[in-house]
Protein backbone atom coordinates (compact mmCIF):
# COMPACT_ATOMS: atom_id res chain seq x y z
CA UNK A 1 0.00 0.00 0.00
CA UNK A 2 1.39 3.28 -0.98
CA UNK A 3 3.25 5.63 1.45
CA UNK A 4 0.98 8.55 1.06
CA UNK A 5 3.67 11.71 2.15
CA UNK A 6 5.33 13.25 -0.50
CA UNK A 7 8.52 14.21 -1.47
CA UNK A 8 7.93 18.19 -0.80
CA UNK A 9 6.19 17.38 2.61
CA UNK A 10 8.80 15.31 3.88
CA UNK A 11 11.49 17.97 2.84
CA UNK A 12 9.93 20.33 4.78
CA UNK A 13 9.35 18.24 7.82
CA UNK A 14 13.08 17.33 7.22
CA UNK A 15 13.92 21.24 7.32
CA UNK A 16 11.91 21.74 10.73
CA UNK A 17 13.80 18.51 12.49
CA UNK A 18 16.80 19.78 11.86
CA UNK A 19 18.85 17.73 10.16
CA UNK A 20 19.66 15.32 7.68
CA UNK A 21 16.91 12.18 7.53
CA UNK A 22 15.06 9.75 6.08
CA UNK A 23 11.47 8.35 6.65
CA UNK A 24 10.76 4.67 7.37
CA UNK A 25 6.76 3.61 7.36
CA UNK A 26 6.33 2.18 10.70
CA UNK A 27 2.16 2.31 11.13
CA UNK A 28 -0.42 3.07 8.79
CA UNK A 29 -3.95 2.37 9.81
CA UNK A 30 -5.25 1.60 6.38
CA UNK A 31 -3.08 -1.56 6.29
CA UNK A 32 -2.10 -2.26 10.33
CA UNK A 33 -5.56 -1.15 11.40
CA UNK A 34 -6.70 1.30 13.69
CA UNK A 35 -6.55 0.33 17.33
CA UNK A 36 -4.00 1.57 20.34
CA UNK A 37 -2.55 -2.51 20.36
CA UNK A 38 -1.82 -1.84 16.67
CA UNK A 39 -0.31 1.54 17.23
CA UNK A 40 1.96 0.52 19.84
CA UNK A 41 2.64 -2.72 18.79
CA UNK A 42 4.69 -0.97 15.61
CA UNK A 43 5.64 2.31 17.50
CA UNK A 44 6.83 1.48 21.06
CA UNK A 45 10.32 1.71 21.16
CA UNK A 46 11.01 3.25 17.86
CA UNK A 47 12.60 6.74 18.47
CA UNK A 48 11.91 9.76 16.82
CA UNK A 49 8.61 9.47 14.73
CA UNK A 50 6.27 11.80 12.81
CA UNK A 51 2.44 10.69 12.64
CA UNK A 52 0.68 12.24 9.93
CA UNK A 53 -3.06 12.50 9.56
CA UNK A 54 -5.02 13.19 6.26
CA UNK A 55 -8.23 13.85 6.56
CA UNK A 56 -11.44 14.36 4.61
CA UNK A 57 -11.47 17.83 3.93
CA UNK A 58 -7.73 17.92 2.29
CA UNK A 59 -6.12 18.86 5.37
CA UNK A 60 -2.84 17.07 6.63
CA UNK A 61 -1.75 17.99 10.13
CA UNK A 62 0.28 16.22 12.73
CA UNK A 63 3.04 15.89 15.18
CA UNK A 64 6.53 15.08 15.65
CA UNK A 65 8.32 13.66 18.81
CA UNK A 66 12.21 13.22 19.14
CA UNK A 67 11.30 10.67 21.49
CA UNK A 68 10.21 7.19 21.83
CA UNK A 69 6.39 6.18 21.71
CA UNK A 70 5.08 4.28 24.95
CA UNK A 71 2.44 2.80 26.78
CA UNK A 72 3.48 3.60 30.44
CA UNK A 73 0.28 5.94 31.52
CA UNK A 74 2.25 8.93 31.53
CA UNK A 75 3.87 12.55 29.57
CA UNK A 76 6.32 12.41 27.69
CA UNK A 77 8.97 14.84 27.88
CA UNK A 78 10.62 16.42 24.83
CA UNK A 79 11.94 20.05 24.17
CA UNK A 80 12.46 19.11 20.06
CA UNK A 81 8.73 18.05 19.74
CA UNK A 82 6.26 20.04 17.44
CA UNK A 83 2.36 19.93 15.58
CA UNK A 84 2.44 20.76 12.70
CA UNK A 85 0.38 21.63 9.37
CA UNK A 86 1.59 20.63 5.33
CA UNK A 87 -1.43 21.13 3.63
CA UNK A 88 -5.10 23.19 4.14
CA UNK A 89 -8.24 22.35 1.79
CA UNK A 90 -5.94 21.05 -0.74
CA UNK A 91 -3.50 23.44 -0.86
CA UNK A 92 0.06 23.59 0.34
CA UNK A 93 0.47 26.04 2.95
CA UNK A 94 3.18 24.17 5.94
CA UNK A 95 3.19 25.52 9.14
CA UNK A 96 5.45 24.84 11.81
CA UNK A 97 4.31 25.06 15.42
CA UNK A 98 6.65 24.58 18.62
CA UNK A 99 6.42 22.99 22.17
CA UNK A 100 5.57 25.23 24.81
CA UNK A 101 5.33 22.56 27.91
CA UNK A 102 8.26 20.32 26.88
CA UNK A 103 7.27 18.08 29.97
CA UNK A 104 3.86 17.51 28.30
CA UNK A 105 4.78 17.40 24.83
CA UNK A 106 3.48 13.58 24.43
CA UNK A 107 0.90 10.69 25.93
CA UNK A 108 1.91 7.25 26.32
CA UNK A 109 -1.16 4.89 27.41
CA UNK A 110 -2.17 1.83 26.25
CA UNK A 111 -5.56 2.48 25.55
CA UNK A 112 -4.63 5.84 23.54
CA UNK A 113 -3.51 6.37 19.75
CA UNK A 114 -1.04 8.86 19.07
CA UNK A 115 -1.93 11.92 21.48
CA UNK A 116 -0.27 14.95 22.04
CA UNK A 117 -0.01 17.81 24.63
CA UNK A 118 -1.77 18.18 28.01
CA UNK A 119 -5.26 17.52 28.22
CA UNK A 120 -5.27 17.13 24.87
CA UNK A 121 -3.72 19.10 21.60
CA UNK A 122 -4.43 16.14 19.58
CA UNK A 123 -5.54 13.16 20.78
CA UNK A 124 -5.94 10.50 17.86
CA UNK A 125 -8.18 7.56 19.29
CA UNK A 126 -8.80 5.03 22.06
CA UNK A 127 -10.32 1.78 21.28
CA UNK A 128 -11.20 -0.26 18.00
CA UNK A 129 -11.56 2.07 14.67
CA UNK A 130 -13.60 0.47 12.02
CA UNK A 131 -13.38 1.93 8.46
CA UNK A 132 -16.53 3.57 7.35
CA UNK A 133 -16.34 3.61 3.31
CA UNK A 134 -13.32 5.41 2.64
CA UNK A 135 -12.46 7.12 5.41
CA UNK A 136 -11.80 6.54 9.84
CA UNK A 137 -14.05 7.79 11.98
CA UNK A 138 -11.51 9.22 14.48
CA UNK A 139 -13.00 9.10 18.31
CA UNK A 140 -10.69 11.58 19.72
CA UNK A 141 -10.13 15.28 19.83
CA UNK A 142 -8.34 18.40 18.93
CA UNK A 143 -10.34 20.66 20.98
CA UNK A 144 -7.80 22.10 23.08
CA UNK A 145 -4.97 21.84 20.53
CA UNK A 146 -2.81 24.78 21.43
CA UNK A 147 -2.45 24.18 25.48
CA UNK A 148 0.67 22.68 25.08
CA UNK A 149 2.52 24.04 21.43
CA UNK A 150 2.25 27.09 20.37
CA UNK A 151 -0.13 28.28 17.25
CA UNK A 152 1.14 31.61 16.49
CA UNK A 153 -2.51 32.92 15.91
CA UNK A 154 -3.58 29.97 14.46
CA UNK A 155 -6.95 27.86 15.91
CA UNK A 156 -7.65 24.90 15.71
CA UNK A 157 -10.16 24.95 12.45
CA UNK A 158 -7.55 26.43 10.54
CA UNK A 159 -4.63 23.86 11.80
CA UNK A 160 -6.98 20.54 11.36
CA UNK A 161 -10.65 22.27 9.90
CA UNK A 162 -11.43 21.07 13.58
CA UNK A 163 -11.75 17.13 11.84
CA UNK A 164 -10.65 14.12 13.09
CA UNK A 165 -12.38 12.02 10.44
CA UNK A 166 -9.29 10.74 8.42
CA UNK A 167 -8.67 8.73 4.74
CA UNK A 168 -5.44 7.53 6.96
CA UNK A 169 -3.14 7.76 9.66
CA UNK A 170 0.78 7.04 9.27
CA UNK A 171 3.76 7.03 11.18
CA UNK A 172 6.98 7.25 9.89
CA UNK A 173 10.81 6.75 12.06
CA UNK A 174 12.86 9.48 11.67
CA UNK A 175 16.14 7.58 10.61
CA UNK A 176 19.74 10.16 11.09
CA UNK A 177 21.32 9.81 7.59
CA UNK A 178 24.32 8.59 8.78
CA UNK A 179 22.68 5.19 10.26
CA UNK A 180 20.56 4.65 7.32
CA UNK A 181 19.34 0.52 7.35
CA UNK A 182 21.61 -1.32 5.39
CA UNK A 183 19.44 -2.61 2.08
CA UNK A 184 17.36 -5.44 2.23
CA UNK A 185 18.37 -6.94 -0.81
CA UNK A 186 22.01 -6.81 -2.08
CA UNK A 187 22.19 -4.97 -5.76
CA UNK A 188 24.55 -3.64 -8.08
CA UNK A 189 25.89 -0.54 -8.13
CA UNK A 190 23.67 2.35 -10.11
CA UNK A 191 26.22 2.96 -13.24
CA UNK A 192 26.28 3.15 -16.43
CA UNK A 193 28.68 0.61 -16.41
CA UNK A 194 26.43 -2.47 -14.03
CA UNK A 195 24.01 -1.60 -17.20
CA UNK A 196 25.90 -2.03 -20.16
CA UNK A 197 26.91 -5.45 -18.67
CA UNK A 198 23.67 -6.51 -18.18
CA UNK A 199 22.38 -5.89 -21.15
CA UNK A 200 25.69 -7.51 -22.72
CA UNK A 201 24.75 -10.52 -20.97
CA UNK A 202 21.35 -10.22 -22.36
CA UNK A 203 22.27 -10.21 -25.85
CA UNK A 204 24.59 -12.86 -25.70
CA UNK A 205 22.24 -15.36 -24.70
CA UNK A 206 21.60 -18.41 -25.83
CA UNK A 207 19.78 -21.38 -24.76
CA UNK A 208 21.90 -24.52 -24.31
CA UNK A 209 22.59 -25.83 -27.54
CA UNK A 210 21.16 -29.53 -26.60
CA UNK A 211 17.40 -28.37 -25.23
CA UNK A 212 17.32 -27.51 -29.34
CA UNK A 213 15.78 -24.28 -28.56
CA UNK A 214 16.00 -20.83 -30.11
CA UNK A 215 14.53 -18.88 -27.45
CA UNK A 216 13.64 -19.24 -23.65
CA UNK A 217 9.69 -18.79 -23.48
CA UNK A 218 8.57 -15.78 -20.77
CA UNK A 219 4.81 -16.23 -20.24
CA UNK A 220 3.61 -12.63 -18.40
CA UNK A 221 0.17 -13.10 -16.60
CA UNK A 222 -1.61 -11.10 -14.22
CA UNK A 223 -4.32 -8.47 -13.23
CA UNK A 224 -6.06 -6.16 -15.74
CA UNK A 225 -3.24 -2.96 -15.31
CA UNK A 226 -0.88 -4.60 -14.16
CA UNK A 227 1.49 -3.49 -16.11
CA UNK A 228 2.07 -6.92 -18.17
CA UNK A 229 2.26 -5.08 -21.93
CA UNK A 230 4.22 -2.16 -20.38
CA UNK A 231 6.87 -4.33 -19.31
CA UNK A 232 7.24 -5.65 -22.43
CA UNK A 233 7.50 -2.28 -23.88
CA UNK A 234 9.94 -0.81 -21.58
CA UNK A 235 12.11 -4.48 -22.02
CA UNK A 236 11.77 -3.67 -26.25
CA UNK A 237 12.53 0.34 -25.59
CA UNK A 238 15.91 -0.77 -23.71
CA UNK A 239 17.16 -2.89 -27.05
CA UNK A 240 15.75 -0.15 -29.59
CA UNK A 241 17.60 2.58 -27.62
CA UNK A 242 14.39 4.71 -27.23
CA UNK A 243 11.14 4.66 -25.52
CA UNK A 244 8.40 2.65 -27.31
CA UNK A 245 5.01 0.98 -27.53
CA UNK A 246 4.68 -1.48 -29.24
CA UNK A 247 2.39 -3.96 -27.54
CA UNK A 248 -1.07 -2.09 -26.39
CA UNK A 249 -0.95 -0.90 -23.02
CA UNK A 250 -2.99 1.48 -20.63
CA UNK A 251 -5.31 1.28 -17.55
CA UNK A 252 -8.36 0.21 -18.88
CA UNK A 253 -11.11 -1.78 -16.55
CA UNK A 254 -10.91 -4.56 -19.21
CA UNK A 255 -8.03 -5.99 -20.75
CA UNK A 256 -6.14 -4.39 -23.78
CA UNK A 257 -4.47 -7.24 -24.51
CA UNK A 258 -7.04 -9.46 -26.23
CA UNK A 259 -4.58 -12.02 -28.05
CA UNK A 260 -1.87 -14.62 -26.89
CA UNK A 261 1.42 -13.23 -28.59
CA UNK A 262 5.15 -14.17 -28.43
CA UNK A 263 6.92 -11.10 -28.81
CA UNK A 264 10.51 -11.20 -30.16
CA UNK A 265 12.57 -8.50 -29.36
CA UNK A 266 15.71 -7.30 -32.04
CA UNK A 267 18.61 -5.48 -30.53
CA UNK A 268 19.26 -2.04 -32.63
CA UNK A 269 22.75 -2.01 -31.96
CA UNK A 270 23.43 -5.30 -33.84
CA UNK A 271 20.46 -6.09 -35.85
CA UNK A 272 19.20 -9.51 -34.30
CA UNK A 273 16.86 -10.92 -32.91
CA UNK A 274 17.56 -11.71 -29.25
CA UNK A 275 17.37 -15.44 -27.78
CA UNK A 276 14.34 -14.92 -25.53
CA UNK A 277 10.54 -14.17 -26.18
CA UNK A 278 8.01 -12.16 -23.64
CA UNK A 279 4.74 -13.62 -24.08
CA UNK A 280 1.71 -11.94 -23.20
CA UNK A 281 -1.90 -13.04 -22.69
CA UNK A 282 -5.27 -11.39 -21.91
CA UNK A 283 -5.27 -9.77 -18.47
CA UNK A 284 -7.81 -11.00 -15.83
CA UNK A 285 -10.12 -8.84 -13.06
CA UNK A 286 -12.14 -9.89 -10.48
CA UNK A 287 -15.15 -11.98 -12.24
CA UNK A 288 -13.42 -12.15 -15.64
CA UNK A 289 -10.18 -14.71 -15.81
CA UNK A 290 -8.07 -16.74 -18.11
CA UNK A 291 -9.96 -20.07 -19.03
CA UNK A 292 -8.15 -22.62 -17.03
CA UNK A 293 -8.01 -24.79 -20.09
CA UNK A 294 -6.47 -22.34 -21.98
CA UNK A 295 -3.75 -21.35 -19.82
CA UNK A 296 -2.62 -25.17 -19.56
CA UNK A 297 -2.51 -25.13 -23.83
CA UNK A 298 -0.58 -21.79 -23.69
CA UNK A 299 2.12 -23.70 -21.29
CA UNK A 300 2.06 -27.11 -22.72
CA UNK A 301 2.85 -25.10 -26.26
CA UNK A 302 0.12 -25.99 -28.05
CA UNK A 303 -1.56 -22.35 -28.41
CA UNK A 304 -0.36 -20.60 -31.66
CA UNK A 305 0.96 -17.29 -31.60
CA UNK A 306 -1.80 -14.80 -32.30
CA UNK A 307 -4.38 -16.42 -31.21
CA UNK A 308 -7.34 -14.24 -30.41
CA UNK A 309 -8.94 -15.01 -27.54
CA UNK A 310 -12.82 -15.63 -27.27
CA UNK A 311 -14.37 -16.08 -23.90
CA UNK A 312 -17.73 -17.31 -26.02
CA UNK A 313 -15.63 -20.19 -27.42
CA UNK A 314 -12.58 -22.11 -25.43
CA UNK A 315 -10.16 -22.75 -27.51
CA UNK A 316 -9.73 -26.94 -27.69
CA UNK A 317 -7.65 -29.29 -29.10
CA UNK A 318 -10.06 -29.25 -32.12
CA UNK A 319 -9.65 -25.43 -32.68
CA UNK A 320 -7.53 -25.01 -36.04
CA UNK A 321 -4.04 -23.91 -35.12
CA UNK A 322 -3.88 -26.66 -32.09
CA UNK A 323 -0.21 -27.57 -31.95
CA UNK A 324 -0.73 -31.34 -31.94
CA UNK A 325 2.73 -32.42 -30.99
CA UNK A 326 4.53 -29.63 -29.03
CA UNK A 327 8.45 -29.47 -29.08
CA UNK A 328 10.30 -27.94 -25.75
CA UNK A 329 10.95 -24.75 -27.72
CA UNK A 330 7.39 -24.42 -28.08
CA UNK A 331 6.58 -24.36 -24.25
CA UNK A 332 6.61 -21.91 -21.88
CA UNK A 333 9.86 -22.08 -19.94
CA UNK A 334 9.04 -19.98 -16.86
CA UNK A 335 6.07 -17.96 -15.54
CA UNK A 336 6.03 -13.94 -14.56
CA UNK A 337 3.47 -13.35 -12.36
CA UNK A 338 2.97 -9.16 -12.99
CA UNK A 339 1.43 -7.78 -9.51
CA UNK A 340 0.52 -4.14 -8.96
CA UNK A 341 3.13 -3.44 -6.03
CA UNK A 342 0.56 -0.23 -4.69
CA UNK A 343 -2.28 -2.74 -4.53
CA UNK A 344 -0.48 -6.13 -3.48
CA UNK A 345 -1.87 -5.93 0.16
CA UNK A 346 -5.80 -5.60 -0.91
CA UNK A 347 -5.62 -7.88 -4.53
CA UNK A 348 -9.45 -9.04 -4.75
CA UNK A 349 -10.04 -12.61 -3.07
CA UNK A 350 -11.31 -14.04 -6.38
CA UNK A 351 -8.11 -12.82 -8.09
CA UNK A 352 -5.48 -14.04 -6.26
CA UNK A 353 -7.63 -17.20 -6.03
CA UNK A 354 -7.73 -17.15 -9.88
CA UNK A 355 -3.69 -16.82 -9.56
CA UNK A 356 -3.28 -19.72 -7.05
CA UNK A 357 -5.24 -22.07 -9.13
CA UNK A 358 -3.09 -21.35 -11.81
CA UNK A 359 -0.30 -21.52 -9.90
CA UNK A 360 -1.00 -25.07 -8.59
CA UNK A 361 -1.31 -26.50 -12.82
CA UNK A 362 2.61 -24.90 -13.30
CA UNK A 363 3.85 -26.70 -9.68
CA UNK A 364 2.03 -29.69 -11.67
CA UNK A 365 4.30 -29.48 -14.48
CA UNK A 366 7.46 -28.08 -12.28
CA UNK A 367 7.75 -24.54 -13.91
CA UNK A 368 9.12 -21.85 -12.46
CA UNK A 369 7.87 -18.62 -11.35
CA UNK A 370 8.71 -15.74 -10.42
CA UNK A 371 7.17 -12.15 -9.26
CA UNK A 372 7.56 -9.06 -11.27
CA UNK A 373 6.48 -6.53 -8.17
CA UNK A 374 5.57 -3.52 -10.52
CA UNK A 375 4.68 0.34 -10.17
CA UNK A 376 7.23 0.52 -6.86
CA UNK A 377 7.40 4.35 -7.75
CA UNK A 378 3.67 4.07 -6.33
CA UNK A 379 4.69 2.67 -3.09
CA UNK A 380 6.93 4.80 -1.69
CA UNK A 381 7.69 8.67 -2.57
CA UNK A 382 11.48 8.64 -2.31
CA UNK A 383 11.62 5.82 -4.66
CA UNK A 384 9.64 7.99 -6.87
CA UNK A 385 12.28 10.32 -6.65
CA UNK A 386 14.95 8.17 -6.98
CA UNK A 387 14.76 4.35 -8.07
CA UNK A 388 18.19 3.62 -6.13
CA UNK A 389 16.40 3.93 -3.14
CA UNK A 390 14.31 0.86 -4.22
CA UNK A 391 17.08 -1.45 -1.56
CA UNK A 392 16.79 0.79 0.89
CA UNK A 393 12.79 1.54 1.14
CA UNK A 394 11.04 0.01 3.60
CA UNK A 395 7.52 0.01 1.73
CA UNK A 396 8.79 -1.57 -1.17
CA UNK A 397 10.77 -4.44 1.00
CA UNK A 398 7.03 -4.63 3.01
CA UNK A 399 5.64 -4.62 -0.35
CA UNK A 400 8.33 -7.71 -1.62
CA UNK A 401 7.55 -9.76 1.47
CA UNK A 402 3.79 -9.52 0.94
CA UNK A 403 3.91 -10.46 -2.24
CA UNK A 404 6.28 -13.59 -1.22
CA UNK A 405 3.68 -14.77 1.57
CA UNK A 406 0.53 -14.33 -0.94
CA UNK A 407 2.25 -16.40 -3.51
CA UNK A 408 4.22 -18.97 -1.43
CA UNK A 409 7.52 -18.43 -3.41
CA UNK A 410 10.72 -17.06 -1.93
CA UNK A 411 11.32 -13.46 -1.82
CA UNK A 412 14.46 -14.04 -3.87
CA UNK A 413 11.93 -14.50 -6.66
CA UNK A 414 9.94 -11.50 -5.85
CA UNK A 415 11.35 -8.88 -8.72
CA UNK A 416 10.76 -5.31 -7.92
CA UNK A 417 10.67 -3.31 -11.15
CA UNK A 418 9.34 -0.10 -12.58
CA UNK A 419 7.81 -0.29 -16.19
CA UNK A 420 8.51 3.06 -18.53
CA UNK A 421 5.03 4.99 -18.77
CA UNK A 422 5.55 8.46 -18.98
CA UNK A 423 9.51 8.81 -19.33
CA UNK A 424 10.29 9.96 -22.81
CA UNK A 425 13.64 9.12 -22.42
CA UNK A 426 15.91 6.31 -21.20
CA UNK A 427 16.95 5.93 -17.50
CA UNK A 428 20.17 3.80 -16.27
CA UNK A 429 18.10 2.57 -13.08
CA UNK A 430 15.03 1.82 -14.41
CA UNK A 431 16.98 -0.08 -17.31
CA UNK A 432 18.96 -2.05 -14.63
CA UNK A 433 16.11 -2.65 -12.37
CA UNK A 434 13.95 -4.27 -15.74
CA UNK A 435 16.91 -6.00 -17.32
CA UNK A 436 17.60 -7.53 -13.60
CA UNK A 437 14.35 -9.13 -13.78
CA UNK A 438 14.63 -10.26 -17.26
CA UNK A 439 17.56 -11.91 -16.30
CA UNK A 440 16.26 -13.65 -13.35
CA UNK A 441 13.38 -14.90 -15.58
CA UNK A 442 15.65 -16.24 -18.07
CA UNK A 443 17.84 -18.29 -15.28
CA UNK A 444 14.77 -19.98 -14.24
CA UNK A 445 13.98 -20.45 -17.75
CA UNK A 446 17.45 -22.51 -18.51
CA UNK A 447 16.70 -24.38 -15.19
CA UNK A 448 13.30 -25.57 -16.56
CA UNK A 449 15.25 -26.55 -19.91
CA UNK A 450 17.69 -28.48 -17.86
CA UNK A 451 15.47 -30.18 -15.94
CA UNK A 452 13.67 -31.27 -18.98
CA UNK A 453 16.66 -32.45 -20.81
CA UNK A 454 17.51 -34.41 -17.29
CA UNK A 455 13.81 -35.74 -17.38
CA UNK A 456 13.54 -36.97 -21.05
CA UNK A 457 17.37 -38.46 -20.98
CA UNK A 458 15.85 -40.63 -18.13
CA UNK A 459 12.38 -41.81 -20.26
CA UNK A 460 15.13 -42.61 -23.10
CA UNK A 461 17.04 -44.63 -20.78
CA UNK A 462 14.06 -46.67 -19.40
CA UNK A 463 12.70 -46.87 -22.79
CA UNK A 464 15.88 -48.49 -23.79
CA UNK A 465 16.12 -50.97 -21.02
CA UNK A 466 13.24 -51.73 -21.64
CA UNK A 467 13.91 -52.61 -24.66
CA UNK A 468 16.54 -55.43 -23.69
CA UNK A 469 14.56 -56.72 -21.32
CA UNK A 470 11.93 -57.63 -24.19
CA UNK A 471 14.73 -58.95 -26.14
CA UNK A 472 15.93 -61.15 -23.70
CA UNK A 473 12.48 -62.34 -23.15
Amino acid sequence: MPELLNKNYRDQLVTWIGKPCHFRLLYKISRDGCSPTSFHQQCDGQGATVTVLYNTNNTIYGGYLSQSWNSNGGYIEDSDAFLFRLQYNKSSDPLKFPVNDKSKAGYGSSVYGPTFGDGHDIYTFSGTITRSGNEFPLNGSVSKIGKSYNLNGQTVDTVTNNSLNVTDLEIYRIVDREDEEKPWREHFEWTTKTMQELKETLQVYEPRMEANVPAANILLIGQIGAGKSSFFNSVDSIFRGRVTNKACSGSSERSITTMYRRYELKDSSTKKVLNFRLCDTCGFQEGSALDAQEFSFIVCGNLPDCYRFNPLVPFESDTPGYIKNPDLKDKIHCVAFVIDGSTVDVMPDKVLKHMKDLQARMNHRGLPQVVLLTKIDKICPEVADDLTKTYTGTAVCDAVNKAAEIMGLPSAQILPVKNYVSEPNLKIALDILIMKALKRCIDCADDFMDEQLLRIAAEEEKSDTENQIKKFD
